[in-house]
């Protein structure tokens, strides 16, 4: 304020930022990391559920079309039972069950690793204020697939045999591992390099990253809960809610474990927004 009365008025400081061209990135609770992850959602909407959407439409509307038309129970025979018309109906047999499973698994792993390159790449970009482009985010997406496809089914394992011993084992690897795919993104790590980068970053953090974990996971749950229940039986319809709903979750769960990856490298760690950016740089190449 100035000391001259009726003297200019110093215009206010801008608005805190998640960090500045030379600050580093700050650590923030779990309320702050929600709170950042919707805010920067909103900020990207069209961008972040585009690329979603790019992948997401097409992809389940197959996954719907196998379990809901190609391997839909058959009707077998009609009978009238006191005036009205009683539909029977066949199960498929164990090894078109299996086949069905096995298409509907092979989309799912294709839909999960693409998506995850893409968008964590564009929720990286989101986070540090830097423009989200579709494109860019799919052409790297496509050559980090497999990359991405190694790391997520060794972590997979990993937490498989840690729920089979007696469960708790598996939530501290599920914990312990959360973050190797935004490693493998934004460092360039990959498999058990990522992973047990994951491990480090976590270590002294545990509670912290599990409580993020779970509080992102009940949002997204209840909210596709929710948008899915609305479909109902009809397979077109409940693929049309199922799609939406993944549209409108994915960019959120991914922000999250942005944002949670970020603030555990700010708590052990210098790291600002022109690291970022070079380390994002550097993935490209």
């Amino acid at each position: 304020m100035s000391d001259i009365p009726g003297g200019p008025t110093p215009p206010p400081p801008p608005p805190p930022m998640m960090s500045g061209p030379q600050g580093g990135i700050p650590p923030k609770r779990l309320g702050e990391i929600l709170s950042a992850a919707f805010n920067i959602y909103k900020a990207n909407a069209s961008q972040l559920i585009l690329i979603v959407a790019v992948v997401v439409v097409p992809l389940s509307l197959i996954s719907a079309l196998f379990s809901g038309v190609v391997f839909a129970p058959d009707k077998v025979r009609v009978t009238n039972t006191g005036g009205q018309v009683v539909f029977d109906y066949a199960g498929r047999a164990l090894g078109v069950a299996l086949l069905a499973g096995a298409i509907a698994a092979l989309i799912a792993v294709l839909i999960s690793a693409v998506l995850q390159a893409a968008i964590l790449r564009a929720a990286a970009q989101a986070t540090i204020g830097d423009p989200v482009d579709v494109e860019a985010s799919y052409r790297y997406g496509l050559k980090r697939l497999w990359s991405v496809i190694l790391v997520s089914i060794l972590v997979g394992l990993v937490v498989a045999v840690g729920f089979i011993l007696l469960v708790i084992p598996g939530i501290i690897f599920l914990v312990f591992l959360s973050v190797s795919i935004p490693v493998l993104i934004v460092e360039g790590r990959r498999g058990t390099e990522a992973m047990g980068r994951s491990w480090n970053l976590v270590k002294g953090n545990f509670w912290h990253a599990f409580g993020v974990i779970v509080v992102a996971a009940l949002i997204v749950g209840i909210i596709s809960g929710i948008i899915g229940a609305i479909g109902g039986n009809n397979w077109a319809v409940r693929w049309i809610f199922t799609a939406i709903a993944q549209i409108l979750t994915v960019p959120f769960a991914s922000l999250v474990s942005v944002l949670l990856y970020l603030d555990l490298r700010a708590r052990g760690e210098s790291l600002s927004a022109d690291t970022l950016r070079q380390e994002l740089a550097t993935g490209t190449s």
